[in-house]
């Protein structure tokens, strides 16, 4: 997997100067480990032609596999925002399954080096993360290699592994080298989440498949080396699956927030309303940050920026699973919470306004832009519509929740207001913040 994750801190991670300091420890620790274990693995490895034959031709698969994908593969790079699947391990694996534990390592090393070179490095991604990626692919194959010379196994060949071996060193190739990523996110800001660590359910799908292609790539290369070739075919097309994937995904996610955008919203939150139909409720939360234009124009844009993903990750925190949160656009967040009552949805909304206030612009930027202490809190008002009471459609709850904003805004800001009925004399009610 590859690290893209952005840091919201006034380190950018264009070098390691200035990064945090258990960070630059981690990363170097690791590097010289893999570089140590795999320099020792390497010099003790008997040589002999069969395992250089069988490293060059995982080597030259790779080169042509990313010089055939090699613009889709920048596509990729360039558009994503967090770990992603390493597709190269199709051919690491294999040499875990087909090289001595030292050649498996030396593969590693080169494929990501060659990749950094002719792709990566183009795309904008740091050298030294690079280098920490290469380091955590080298030490999954060393210990998958491990697990495989227990399997009592005389020859370096897939069909003389025992398939309970074959999957264990699968699993533990990924886990060494998820484990070891989430570690660098999180020393570089990010929060250790579920997401984080286990990774989303497409991703693992597309990497299983990559690994399991690398093990056919093994017994091919062991049995008809000549055929190796037909792995490009599946291996090109797994690419350009991964980009209309996350293309997809780009036409639906808000870039700052990685919420749904406000077409996707909608497109979200029209069908849990039609399934709602007559019978049960749902409630619509209309969410504004109050003077949100103060924090861009005193702190600057990149906070703003911090600031308002940090919102959207605590919008999400107070929801359940099937709730669904987008953002409208500026400073406007927007929440449909199906089957809920009207106490029920006004209880959330009121969690969500406290949530918000919780955040400091101290954990986001230590100093204002000026030098002085930067201590505000960020605060929110939310209008809240109900359906079918305050209206019968999306349009109209919507409406109904931007006006019970409006009275939140105009009665004080930093409280919840809860949208009259549809009789055009009830007006919202504004609720104790």
């Amino acid at each position: 997997m590859t690290s893209r994750t952005p840091v919201p801190s006034s380190w950018q991670g264009a070098r390691l100067r200035g990064a945090p300091s258990r960070l630059i420890v981690a990363l170097l620790s690791l590097e010289l480990l893999a570089l140590v274990l795999g320099g020792f693995a390497l010099a003790t490895a008997e040589p002999n032609g069969a395992s250089w034959r069988r490293l060059a031709i995982l080597f030259a698969l790779g080169v042509v596999f990313e010089e055939l994908a090699r613009k889709v593969g920048k596509q990729r790079l360039l558009i994503s925002s967090g770990p992603q699947p390493d597709m190269t391990s199709v051919w690491t694996f294999a040499g875990t399954l087909v090289l001595a534990p030292g050649y498996a390592a030396l593969l590693a090393a080169v494929l990501a080096a060659y990749l950094w070179i002719r792709q990566q490095r183009e795309a904008g991604q740091f050298l030294y993360r690079k280098v920490y990626s290469g380091a955590t692919i080298v030490l999954a194959c060393l210990a998958a290699s491990a697990v495989l010379s227990h399997s009592g196994a005389s020859v370096l060949a897939p069909t003389q592994y025992p398939a309970v071996y074959i999957a264990l060193a699968l699993v533990v190739y990924t886990c060494v080298n998820r484990l070891l990523i989430s570690l660098a996110v999180v020393l570089m800001g990010g929060s250790m989440t579920r997401s984080i660590i286990l990774g989303k359910w497409d991703d693992n799908l597309l990497e299983l498949a990559t690994l399991c292609l690398g093990y056919v790539t093994a017994v091919i290369i062991v049995h008809q080396p000549w055929l190796t070739v037909v792995v490009l075919i599946p291996m090109v097309l797994l690419q350009r699956g991964a980009l209309v994937e996350q293309l997809e995904q780009m036409s639906t996610i808000d870039a700052k927030t990685q919420l749904l955008n406000a077409l996707a919203w909608h497109q979200f939150a029209a069908r849990a309303l039609t399934r709602a139909g007559r019978t049960s409720s749902a409630a619509v939360l209309v969410i504004d940050l109050d003077h949100f234009k103060a924090v861009n124009d005193v702190h600057g844009h990149l906070v703003g920026d911090a600031a308002l993903f940090q919102v959207g990750l605590s919008i999400k925190q107070e929801l359940r699973q099937g709730d669904i949160v987008g953002r409208f656009g500026g400073e406007e967040f927007v929440v449909m919470l199906p089957d809920l009552e009207v106490e029920v949805a006004s209880q959330v909304a009121e969690r969500v306004r406290a949530r918000i206030a919780t955040i400091l612009l101290s954990d986001l930027q230590g100093v204002h832009t000026d030098g002085g202490d930067c201590r505000h809190a960020l605060s929110a008002s939310i209008g809240v519509a109900m359906f079918p009471d305050h209206a019968a459609d999306l349009g109209g709850l919507l409406q109904a929740a931007d006006a019970a904003l409006y009275v939140a805004k105009h009665g004080g800001r930093n409280r919840i207001a809860l949208a009259g009925n549809r009789d055009p004399d009830q007006a919202p009610v504004s609720l104790a913040s």
